[in-house]
């Protein structure tokens, strides 16, 4: 009997089994990746970086480099970067010219007695030089250092009503679109290496100007006098 059963049990065909249904695979599409633009506008070929030296603005030169042991330009917003530079090429600049109205004013006074402002007798060194105008050369003077200040103001600064101290967003340090002579580079590599040229003599010479006037205090007499004798 067990041999029987066992027989029969094995010709039981085997239960049906419902089909699958076929698997659908839905792929889906990747959208075309683009690139964002710039919180920041660029300006002669500078972005503003945030996780970069000063932002990213040329002025790290050897063989100091990265060179803020006081920390001015850690932590400081777009505004604030750029405003420190303007303060620092501004000076620059008047340093560059001071340096050479040291020079020149003192070769120049003794030889023609006069100033290149107005025909007023001139003498001595060059700190004493500016006492030394009439009123119409200081007034003068002062109007015109006046108007390029007011025009730097107006191209650079956005307005004391809206917001005090602050860099207009699309105004590059410095940058207030006097180029007579056409110098400036039309190549953002060209701009920066002339931009660190002009910071490299504009540093050296706020070192010389202040040696210029501490050394003329102390002993009295021009700097042209001191290196002559």
């Amino acid at each position: 009997m067990l041999a029987l059963t066992l027989s029969a049990q094995a010709f039981v065909a085997p239960a049906m089994r419902a089909p699958l249904a076929p698997s659908r695979v839905v792929m889906s599409e990747e959208a075309p990746v683009v690139p964002e633009a710039p919180a920041t506008p660029t300006l002669n070929g500078w972005t503003y970086d945030p996780k970069a030296f000063v932002g990213g603005l040329p002025g790290a030169i050897a063989p100091l480099g990265k060179f803020d042991p006081a920390g001015f330009c850690s932590d400081k917003s777009l505004s604030e970067i750029k405003r420190i530079r303007e303060a620092e090429i501004m000076h620059c600049r008047v340093a560059m010219l001071a340096v050479v109205g040291y020079l020149v004013g003192e070769a120049v006074a003794p030889l023609t007695g006069g100033n290149f402002i107005a025909p007023t007798s001139i003498s001595g060194p060059a700190n004493s030089h500016l006492g030394q105008q009439n009123l119409f050369a200081f007034t003068a003077l002062t109007i015109t250092i006046g108007v390029g200040e007011l025009y730097r103001a107006l191209v650079g600064w956005v307005p004391p009503t809206e917001s005090a101290f602050t860099i207009r967003e699309n105004y590059y340090p410095g940058d207030i679109g006097f180029d007579p002579l056409g110098l400036k580079p039309s190549s953002p590599a060209e701009f920066k290496a002339m931009q660190e040229r002009e910071l490299s003599n504009g540093r050296l010479a706020m070192f010389a100007v202040a040696g210029f006037c501490v050394q003329e205090i102390i002993n009295g007499k021009g700097i042209v006098e001191n290196l002559l004798s």
